[in-house]
């Protein structure tokens, strides 16, 4: 089952956004007019996972972490929003990050390195765009929350960045110094299916369980992300603090061949 995951950061968007209904036979009529949310949030996860760069006279295998996100992390931005009217909603996520140079471990069979070596202290460095689109319809609305059916589409822009200043040593006892800058990029576009929902934890429906589920695949062999947590809804809007897991497994010589989040985020959701 090596190489599955796969779409970062759709889910939790679905969790975090919903709102919970006090009855499953009533409607509001805020049910028949459009609401919307938009989340500023800040997710911390531990990162890890491999990637694979085409190096002249063959390939390697760079795997990084598991290290803290903030560890070497540059710049980043998140935002989820969502559009949601009766039974039917609409929702977006967009994430950007920017990794400086951490050390990594290069396993190289044939090319720069020589055959069967393993070389170690080499840095790599990754950039990338999460952006996700989705659409749901509310499948259940009992009196402890509801359910909704979500389909979308996943887009992960990668960029890595293999540095390497080393000196090999092949079978045959020989030595050389070498030396290479090497960045690729890939694009990687998943569809994605599952549910997400909102469980209330008190009477007044204030303390609730944001949860969120879903699989897929496409430019990835498969990829899949969940979340839950803890939230607490207000007159302006909605605090959450949840654990949220994304992953993506690729295949042959894709560039990202496992790429894997997880930690703890902070969601502000402000409802108008």
């Amino acid at each position: 089952m090596r190489g599955y995951y796969g779409c970062i950061a759709a889910l939790t968007l679905v969790a975090t956004f919903a709102r919970v209904s006090n009855a499953a036979s009533t409607r509001s009529d805020e049910d028949e007019h459009w609401q919307f949310a938009v989340a500023p949030y800040l997710w911390l996860p531990s990162v890890d996972g491999t990637m694979r760069f085409s190096l002249p006279g063959g390939g390697a295998d760079a795997s990084t972490g598991p290290y803290d996100y903030l560890q070497n992390l540059k710049f980043a931005f998140m935002i989820q929003g969502e559009a949601r009217k009766g039974d039917w909603s609409f929702f977006g996520d967009g994430v950007y990050l920017n990794f400086g140079r951490h050390e990594s471990a290069v396993n190289a069979t044939t090319g720069l390195f020589g055959p069967g070596e393993t070389q170690q202290s080499v840095q790599t460095s990754f950039r990338g765009t999460l952006v996700e689109i989705g659409g749901g319809h509310t499948v259940m609305r009992p009196s402890w929350g509801y359910v909704d059916a979500i389909v979308g589409m996943r887009y992960l822009g990668a960029k890595g960045t293999l540095d390497a200043t080393t000196a090999s040593t092949t079978r045959t006892g020989g030595g050389a110094n070498r030396q290479f800058d090497l960045s690729q990029v890939q694009n990687i576009f998943d569809g994605f299916a599952g549910v997400r929902g909102r469980l209330s934890i008190t009477e007044s429906g204030r303390w609730y369980v944001p949860f969120y589920l879903d699989v897929g695949a496409g430019t990835s062999k498969f990829t899949w992300q969940a979340m839950a947590g803890l939230g607490y809804a207000m007159k302006w809007g909605d605090v959450s603090l949840t654990y949220r897991y994304l992953a993506f497994y690729g295949s042959g010589d894709q560039l990202v061949q496992t790429l894997r989040f997880g930690g703890p985020s902070l969601n502000l959701i402000f409802r108008f």
